[in-house]
């Protein structure tokens, strides 16, 4: 039971540094050996201590991405060669992936000129047909982007 407790205050400290949730669980070390602990009172106490805003940090979609490109990083920094070249080649694989998904899109942008060749004629629709793909594609990118570095930092972490 009080490993569950500490992965969950792991998970709630997510961020911070490493080393910074190693001294705050050993801090908290007696406090999570109770049943009746709440993880979340004991989160939003250090990060106040920091002067972060629990809050805010569970809702920020930026701060997500960085904390998620900054575990990537440290994951690839702390392994050793055999598994850096393994990374390297799941990473490419990550970007043929990217690639592939504009595929789609490309498909069915055109398909469009070719129902309502009348309407893109106007330089005017054309662009913002053009311009709606490119975002949504944009935004797909992003987000798998995210889903597969997220998935690549748990499954190398702890390797």
């Amino acid at each position: 039971m009080k490993n569950e407790r500490i992965k969950e205050l792991t998970r709630e400290l997510k961020y911070l540094p490493e080393i910074e949730i190693k001294k705050e669980i050993d801090y908290y070390n007696t406090a999570l050996e109770s049943e009746n602990v709440d993880i979340k009172a004991i989160a939003k106490e250090i990060y106040d201590k920091r002067g972060m805003d629990y809050a805010k940090l569970n809702k920020s979609f930026l701060n997500n991405i960085i904390n998620t490109i900054n575990d990537f990083i440290n994951t690839f920094n702390n392994k050793d060669s055999k598994i850096k070249i393994k990374m390297l080649l799941e990473i490419v694989y990550m970007i043929i992936l990217l690639i592939l998904i504009k595929i789609p899109f490309n498909l069915v942008r055109d398909l469009g000129y070719d129902f309502i060749p009348n309407l893109l004629t106007n330089n005017l629709y054309y662009n913002l047909w053009n311009a709606a793909f490119l975002i949504l594609y944009i935004i797909t990118i992003i987000c798998t982007l995210i889903l597969l570095i997220k998935n690549f930092n748990s499954k190398y972490k702890n390797k």
